[in-house]
Formats: structure tokens, sequence, C-alpha cells
């Protein structure tokens, strides 16, 4: 045995003089991300804070930020604080269940696999194609409103309109909720199946399992879904534009009018409110990435 243990020792430290600097090549393999992050994510946020403390002839100025705490643009970022805290909270308790429901037993494997399946598509499925779909399903003429009306002479625009709050709140769930369920679906499969034999035999029932152990277990990592959700909703534009046809007083469309509108074209304004927007968005991933570290500790 100690013969055959030198022997593979020897066999490593040969290996280990010929294989070159491994620390070399991972820092080589980085460099291509890390380029493209400074290119695509680091270069643009330092020239819109730049374009956000200058006017419109160069000079420094902190109108920009000044006219952003005005009251009617302040309740555009009260608005989708709203609408992505309601979809995240609404979002996430939906998608928990559906995560919950896809590690059960009880599930078959295609029925699984075709939710997983369909969560992923759904999850990334937003923008315009989203928007017309709810428009050509639910809007004033849609199929589901007009055959509604046709069979009850209820009319649903007349209740709910999507471009309101809560039809904004359903066109988002629909992306908000699979998303959640992929999110947490690695925490939930991770909970061992010896925490729960060992509560049983300790007198513990599933409600008191739940409440004791699985809910501390995984909170960080749903409270840390529900924050990437409320980012998501927070930067959402194409969905909501398309939706309400920039009718929304959500920061994002407020955005895509200050930049590109013909009336309204004020870039160091428009700056001012994605500076504001990266804050909010920054805050709730700085949130998450602190509750994820307290998740792995239980998940290792």
């Amino acid at each position: 045995m100690s013969s055959a243990l030198h022997d593979v020792r020897a066999t490593t430290a040969v290996v280990a003089r010929r294989v070159p600097n491994l620390t070399a090549l991972k820092h080589l393999a980085l460099a291509p991300y890390v380029l493209l992050l400074i290119v695509f994510l680091v270069v643009p946020l330092l020239a819109n804070v730049w374009t956000a403390v200058h006017d419109s002839e160069g000079n420094w100025s902190s109108s920009a930020f000044q006219k952003v705490l005005e009251p009617q643009y302040l309740s555009s970022f009260r608005d989708t604080a709203l609408l992505s805290a309601t979809t995240a909270i609404l979002g996430g308790i939906l998608g928990l269940v559906l995560a919950w429901a896809l590690t059960g037993d009880q599930v078959p494997r295609r029925l699984r696999d075709a939710l997983l399946s369909f969560s992923g598509a759904a999850s990334q499925f937003a923008g315009v194609p989203l928007a017309f779909a709810f428009i050509a399903a639910l809007g004033t003429q849609g199929l589901v409103t007009t055959t509604v009306h046709d069979a009850t002479g209820w009319q649903i625009t007349d209740t709910m309109r999507l471009q309101d709050f809560w039809g904004l709140t359903l066109v988002y769930l629909y992306f908000q909720t699979p998303l959640m369920a992929i999110l947490v679906l690695p925490a939930i499969a991770g909970l061992r199946r010896e925490w729960l034999e060992s509560a049983q035999s300790l007198g513990a029932g599933r409600a008191r399992y739940l409440w004791d152990i699985t809910l501390p277990i995984t909170a960080p990592a749903v409270a840390g879904a529900v924050l990437l959700l409320f980012a998501n909703a927070f930067s959402a534009y194409a969905t909501a534009y398309a939706i309400s046809g920039g009718g929304a007083n959500l920061v994002a469309v407020m955005i895509g009018f200050f930049i590109s509108g013909n009336v309204l074209l004020d870039e160091s304004f428009a700056a001012a409110l994605v500076t504001g927007m990266v804050l909010v968005v920054a805050l709730a991933l700085l949130g998450r990435w602190l509750l994820l570290r307290r998740t792995t500790r239980w998940m290792r």
C-alpha cells in the first residue's frame, strides 16, 4: 500500500511539473468575459453618469438630478416600485408553490419535464411578443374578451384594462412566476430527506418541520429570488411600452421618451433617470447577493 501511494505521489509531481501554470490559464480564460463586461457594462455606466452631470452645452451641472426629485418624476419611481413589488411578491408566492409542486414525488416525470421546459421558456418570453399575445387575448377586441362578452354579456375591459396597474401586473406575472420557480427550485431540491426523517423521529409533524426547518433554510434563497424579481420588473421596458402605448407612468418608459422623443428630448435628464434606476436595481441585486451567501452555507 505504501509503495503504491508513493508511486501516485511521484506521478502527480511529474505531471505538475509538466503542466503549464493553471492560474495563468484561468486568468486568460476570463479575459474575454472581463472585456465584454467592461465594454458593455462599465463603459456605458460611466458614460451615462458623465452625461447626467453635464448639461447640453457640456458644463458641469446637477440640474438633471434636481429635476428627478420633482413630484411628477418621483411619482414614476413610486409607481414603478409599487408595480415591481406587487409582481415580485405575487410572482414569488405563485412561483414558490410551482417549484414546491415540481419537487414532489407524486408529480409524473413527463409532467415535471414539461413544466420545467415551459417555465424556462416563459421566464424569457417578454417584450413586444408577450404584449401582443395579451392584447390578442384580453384586449378590447381580444379573443377571450369577445368570447366572454358573447357568452355572459360581461365586458372584461370595463373591470380591468391591460394598460392599468392590475392589467400590467397580470402581464408581468406571466414571466415573473416561472422565473421564481426556476430560481428557488435548486434550494427546495437541496432539502435533504434525512432532515425530514430526523424531525419525524423526534415527533415533529410536517407543519412543524416546514416552520422550523424548511422555512429558515430556504428563506434567504426565496427572499433573494423575490429581490431579483423586483429588479427584473423595475427595469422592464418593452412589455410595458407595448401594452400601454407609452402611457404608463414608469421610469423605463419615461427614459425612452427623453432619449428618443421628438418633443421631450433631454439626454442629460434621461441619464439622470437611468442612474436612479440603476441604483435601485443595484441595491436589490446587492441584497440578493448577501442573502445567497447565507443560502450556500446550508446547501454545501
